[in-house]
């Protein structure tokens, strides 16, 4: 029984020891075949960029006192806009915008809004355009031409636009409204 033991524990010796497995590298990650700025259109170099953010503001309706919904003309405004730039390579560059508000939550009451704007801009600062505003209406009247112009002044790499617009209407239910928000995206 003791040469069994003994032939065991030589036997056991003789054997080189287990080394552990090697650890396997992780594969290199694959090169991207879109950047972030090109996915989502921050791509300062682009002929034309997506600029897009919140606004905040408040709008004036005139005659709102006849409304059956609502009981002041002084509305709360919230909501979303886009901006996509056609770059022009010069000082004054085309813009395309449609935005989505949402009036009157200050008085309990949804009024959805959208505008689709054609205009221009100055250096990239300035900018004025019309278009179309879908909103409904107690007469009926639901689309109506939108008048906007204002300022984007710019913080790092968001800008700061500030709006004023005016929708007027023939039977005296015009609206004015200042809004003010954050884009972040970048025109070229």
């Amino acid at each position: 029984m003791f040469t069994f033991l003994v032939s065991l524990a030589l036997a056991d010796d003789a054997a080189p020891p287990a080394e552990p497995a090697p650890a396997s590298e992780p594969a290199p990650a694959s090169e991207p075949t879109e950047t972030f700025g090109e996915k989502y259109g921050t791509d300062t170099g682009r002929a034309g960029a997506l600029r897009h953010g919140v606004r905040v503001g408040y709008v004036y309706a005139n005659g709102a006192e006849d409304s059956s919904y609502l009981s002041e003309p002084h509305l709360f405004a919230m909501g979303y806009e886009a901006e996509f730039r056609v770059a022009s390579g010069g000082a004054i560059d085309f813009l395309i915008v449609p935005n989505l508000l949402m009036l009157g939550m200050n008085q309990g009451v949804f009024i959805p809004t959208a505008n689709f704007i054609f205009g221009v801009s100055l250096k990239q600062f300035v900018e004025a355009g019309v278009g179309a505003n879908f909103a409904p209406s107690e007469s009926g009247n639901v689309v109506h031409m939108v008048m906007a112009a204002g300022v984007t002044p710019k913080m790092g790499t968001l800008q700061l636009p500030v709006a004023l617009s005016y929708v007027p209407d023939v039977e005296g239910y015009w609206r004015v409204g200042l809004t003010a928000g954050v884009n972040w995206g970048a025109a070229p």
